[in-house]
C-alpha cells in the first residue's frame, strides 16, 4: 500500500495545535539582492508571532519543507521558507558552492530576510529562529552562532561542511562563542551523508566555548530521517517534539 504522501507530517505532528488556521503567501524581492523568493505561511491572529526561517537541504525547497513551516504555523510560529538556492542557480550537484563561492551573499540575503521577518506587524521581532535541514541544518547553526537569531535547530545539518572543503567560507569554530544564541542539533548514529562523529565534535566545541547548546542522537537512523523514503517514525516524532520544546523555550 503507497504511503501518503504527508505520512511524515501526520505522524510527527501528534500534539494539540495552538491555532486551527493559517494564512499562506508567495513573497519575491527578498534577500540582500532582491532575488530570492519565498513562501510565508502565517497562524491565522492577531499575533505577534515568534518568527522562524525554515531552510531546506542541498535538495532545494520540497513538499516537506512546506508540510514543516504549516505544522510548525499552527503551533503558533511565523513561517518563512525561502528558496536560497534558486537565487544563484545552484542544484543539488553544485551544492557546495552554497558554503563556498556564495556562501557571503547567502548569509547577507539570510541577514535581509530575517529583518523581512522583523518588519511584519504580526511577528515579534525579539524572537527569530531558524530550522534546517541538512545543508539547511549548517545555515541555521551558523546564524546562530552570530546571533543573527534566538535559536537554531540543525536537523542531519551539514557539519560536515567545513572538513570536506577547505574553501568553506565560515567555521563553527571561528564563529561560535558562548554570546552565540542556543542550538538544538538533532542527528541520526547511521547517517552516511554527514557521519555523526561531526555532531559529537561540534558538540565538544560547544562545550568548551560555554555555547548553550543540546544534541540528542538517533541510533539506527540515518540521514533525512524526517522525509520521504528515508522516514524513521519514531526519530521523526521525537525530533519534533524535542524542536517544540526548544523553540518554546527561545522563542516563546
Amino acid at each position: 500500500m503507497k504511503k501518503p504522501i504527508c505520512l511524515t507530517i501526520i505522524l510527527l505532528f501528534l500534539s494539540t495545535s495552538y491555532v486551527s488556521a493559517i494564512q499562506k503567501s508567495s513573497v519575491t524581492g527578498l534577500g540582500a539582492t532582491k532575488r530570492v523568493h519565498a513562501e510565508l505561511i502565517m497562524p491565522d491572529g492577531k499575533g505577534p508571532f515568534p518568527g522562524v526561517l525554515i531552510l531546506h537541504t542541498a535538495g532545494g525547497v520540497k513538499k516537506y519543507d512546506i508540510a514543516y513551516a504549516e505544522e510548525l504555523a499552527k503551533k503558533g510560529y511565523a513561517c518563512l521558507v525561502p528558496y536560497y538556492f534558486d537565487a544563484y542557480s545552484i542544484s543539488n550537484d553544485t551544492w557546495g558552492w552554497a558554503t563556498t563561492v556564495y556562501a557571503q551573499r547567502i548569509l547577507a540575503d539570510f541577514s535581509a530576510e530575517i529583518q523581512y521577518l522583523k518588519d511584519q506587524p504580526k511577528i515579534n521581532k525579539e524572537k527569530i529562529g531558524a530550522v534546517g535541514f541538512s545543508m539547511g541544518g549548517y545555515w541555521a547553526l551558523i546564524l546562530a552562532g552570530m546571533k543573527k537569531i534566538q535559536a537554531g535547530v540543525s536537523y542531519y545539518g551539514g557539519l560536515h561542511s567545513e572538513s570536506i572543503n577547505p574553501e568553506t567560507r565560515y567555521h563553527f569554530k571561528d564563529i561560535f562563542t558562548k554570546h552565540s544564541s542556543p542550538v538544538l542539533i538533532l542527528h541520526g548514529e547511521d547517517d552516511m551523508t554527514v557521519n555523526v562523529k561531526y555532531a559529537r565534535q561540534l558538540a565538544d566545541m560547544l562545550k568548551k566555548n560555554f555555547c548553550v547548546y543540546e544534541l540528542h542522537t538517533y541510533p539506527n537512523t540515518g540521514h533525512n530521517f524526517g522525509r520521504g523514503k528515508s522516514l524513521r517514525t519514531l526519530a521523526a516524532s521525537d525530533s519534533w517534539s524535542r524542536t517544540l520544546a526548544f523553540l518554546k523555550k527561545y522563542l516563546r
